[in-house]
Order: C-alpha cells, then sequence, then structure tokens
C-alpha cells in the first residue's frame, strides 16, 4: 500500500489523527488536500473538516496554504471540495475570514461549485452572523435553481441559519420528492428534498 493510500484510509476512520500528524510533520498536508479530488464524498468530505481543524490548531500553516488551494482549483473547480475546503478554513481562520470569503464567491459560478459555496458560506455565517442577511438573499434565489442539489443545499442551509422569514418558501419543498445528496455539519447526506424542508422547519421553529 502506498503513503497515500494509507493516508486517504486512514482519514475515512480517524480525522483527528491525520490532523495529529499533518500538524507534526507538515509534508503530509498535501495528502490531505489530494482528497479533495476524491471520488468517495465521505473521505472528501473528512479532508475538508480536517483542514479546518488545523486551520484551528495552527492558522500560521494554513496562512500559507489558503490561497494555493483556490489557485491549484482555479481551472478545475468543478465536481471537488475546494469551496467546503475554503468555506471551513474561513470558518476557523477569523483574521482571514472576509479575504477568504471574496474567493469563495467565485465558486457560484456553475453548479457543482456552487454547492460548495452554499456549504462553506453558510458554516462561516454560523459563526459571523452579521453576513446572514446578505446570505439570505442568495439562498432565496439558489431555490429557484434547476438542479437538485442545488436547491436541497439552500433548504439545509436556510435550517442551519434558523431563517425564520424563509419558513413559507421552505414549506413549498414539503411535497418535492426529487433525491439529492448534500453535505449537512458532519456527513454526506442522501434524501429527498422534502425531508431536507421538513429538518430545516424543525430547526426555524424550535429557535
Amino acid at each position: 500500500m502506498t503513503n497515500s493510500e494509507s493516508i486517504a484510509k486512514k482519514v475515512s476512520v480517524d480525522t483527528k489523527s491525520l490532523v495529529d500528524e499533518a500538524i507534526k510533520d507538515h509534508g503530509k498536508l498535501r495528502y490531505i488536500l489530494s482528497l479533495l479530488y476524491d471520488d468517495d464524498l465521505t473521505r472528501r468530505f473528512a479532508a475538508v473538516k480536517a483542514l479546518g481543524e488545523i486551520a484551528k490548531r495552527e492558522p500560521e500553516l494554513m496562512q500559507r496554504r489558503w490561497e494555493r488551494i483556490f489557485r491549484s482549483f482555479d481551472d478545475t473547480m468543478s465536481c471537488w471540495g475546494a469551496a467546503e475546503a475554503l468555506g471551513e478554513i474561513a470558518r476557523n481562520m477569523p483574521g482571514f475570514r472576509s479575504r477568504i470569503s471574496i474567493f469563495l464567491k467565485l465558486f457560484k459560478r456553475d453548479d457543482c461549485s456552487c454547492q460548495g459555496y452554499i456549504w462553506g458560506m453558510c458554516r462561516i455565517c454560523q459563526v459571523e452572523r452579521n453576513k446572514i442577511k446578505d446570505f439570505t438573499q442568495e439562498l432565496g434565489d439558489f431555490l429557484n435553481s434547476s438542479n437538485v442539489c442545488i436547491r436541497g443545499q439552500a433548504l439545509w442551509a436556510l435550517g442551519e441559519l434558523r431563517i425564520k422569514e424563509s419558513a413559507p418558501r421552505v414549506k413549498d419543498f414539503l411535497h418535492d420528492e426529487g433525491e439529492t445528496w448534500y453535505y449537512d455539519n458532519e456527513a454526506v447526506q442522501m434524501k429527498r428534498i422534502r425531508s431536507i424542508a421538513e429538518e430545516a422547519l424543525k430547526k426555524i421553529e424550535t429557535e
């Protein structure tokens, strides 16, 4: 088994250990970055969360890396985890959050990357509430998308951010039988749009 295969297997089982090892040996950070290209969404998501944890524990290391993450994906953004990674890094690096958010907006330009943008911006808004107002307007537009993944991710974000004024619009999706994968805060989920809408409403109504 190669080093990259070993690291990939470890990420799917124990992200914390991978983060610890990357902090001890910065060279291993590139293995985490390689997982952002992985076809397995769970492993890709694990890499995203690992990068966020590294940003929290050793921000100086990530300060030297985050722009490289964006640049490396600039011409092949679609379907990969760059947007999610930048969102998670920004969430955990307050001093760079505004600047990273500007870069993150560029990922709205195609459907696959846009889904990652929604997740990343939601993660940022969870810790920086003053960004919610502008993002809420965007989420309303995303609900009009013909792409079921974008609609699902937008519904999830409205629930996560407890946007009360969005409740009537969310209810419009309670009979939507479309099915999609989406990221929640911890894992990759596959659900029907109506189920995502139901969960979002519960969060909104219990706030």
